[in-house]
Protein backbone atom coordinates (compact mmCIF):
# COMPACT_ATOMS: atom_id res chain seq x y z
CA UNK A 1 0.00 0.00 0.00
CA UNK A 2 1.36 3.59 -1.19
CA UNK A 3 2.08 5.66 1.80
CA UNK A 4 -0.28 9.21 1.90
CA UNK A 5 1.89 12.25 2.31
CA UNK A 6 0.12 15.05 4.00
CA UNK A 7 2.05 17.84 1.81
CA UNK A 8 -0.42 16.33 -1.14
CA UNK A 9 -3.21 16.43 0.33
CA UNK A 10 -5.96 19.78 -0.81
CA UNK A 11 -3.96 20.21 -3.90
CA UNK A 12 -5.84 23.64 -5.82
CA UNK A 13 -3.94 24.14 -8.71
CA UNK A 14 -6.07 23.09 -11.26
CA UNK A 15 -3.69 21.59 -14.57
CA UNK A 16 -4.55 19.51 -17.53
CA UNK A 17 -2.41 17.02 -18.86
CA UNK A 18 -2.18 14.54 -21.58
CA UNK A 19 -1.08 10.41 -20.49
CA UNK A 20 -1.08 7.76 -22.65
CA UNK A 21 -3.19 4.99 -22.75
CA UNK A 22 -0.66 2.67 -21.19
CA UNK A 23 0.27 5.25 -18.36
CA UNK A 24 -3.53 6.07 -17.90
CA UNK A 25 -4.71 2.30 -17.52
CA UNK A 26 -2.02 1.50 -14.81
CA UNK A 27 -2.27 5.13 -12.71
CA UNK A 28 -6.45 3.71 -13.03
CA UNK A 29 -5.41 0.46 -11.98
CA UNK A 30 -3.24 1.34 -8.95
CA UNK A 31 -6.13 3.86 -7.76
CA UNK A 32 -8.31 1.22 -7.52
CA UNK A 33 -6.27 -1.10 -5.88
CA UNK A 34 -5.11 1.37 -2.93
CA UNK A 35 -8.44 3.06 -3.00
CA UNK A 36 -6.99 6.50 -3.52
CA UNK A 37 -8.06 9.15 -6.46
CA UNK A 38 -6.63 9.10 -9.53
CA UNK A 39 -4.96 12.40 -8.70
CA UNK A 40 -3.48 11.86 -5.46
CA UNK A 41 -1.85 8.98 -7.01
CA UNK A 42 -0.53 11.49 -10.25
CA UNK A 43 0.37 13.55 -7.20
CA UNK A 44 2.46 10.64 -5.00
CA UNK A 45 4.32 9.66 -8.09
CA UNK A 46 5.35 12.80 -8.64
CA UNK A 47 6.46 13.22 -5.04
CA UNK A 48 8.35 10.38 -5.35
CA UNK A 49 10.29 11.04 -8.44
CA UNK A 50 10.89 14.39 -6.67
CA UNK A 51 12.45 12.29 -3.88
CA UNK A 52 14.55 10.38 -5.90
CA UNK A 53 15.53 13.29 -8.44
CA UNK A 54 16.99 15.13 -4.71
CA UNK A 55 18.67 11.65 -3.71
CA UNK A 56 20.44 11.47 -7.17
CA UNK A 57 21.49 15.36 -6.94
CA UNK A 58 22.77 14.85 -3.47
CA UNK A 59 25.09 11.71 -3.79
CA UNK A 60 25.15 11.58 -7.50
CA UNK A 61 23.10 9.34 -9.85
CA UNK A 62 23.69 5.51 -9.40
CA UNK A 63 25.92 4.55 -12.05
CA UNK A 64 24.45 1.54 -14.73
CA UNK A 65 26.67 -1.50 -15.53
CA UNK A 66 27.93 -1.62 -19.16
CA UNK A 67 26.28 -3.95 -21.46
CA UNK A 68 30.08 -4.71 -22.88
CA UNK A 69 30.03 -7.70 -24.39
CA UNK A 70 33.70 -7.85 -25.56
Amino acid sequence: MMHIDRELLNPVIPRTIRFTSVLFEWLQEVSEREKMSFNQVVLQCCKNCMVEDRRDTETGPTEKPSDDNG
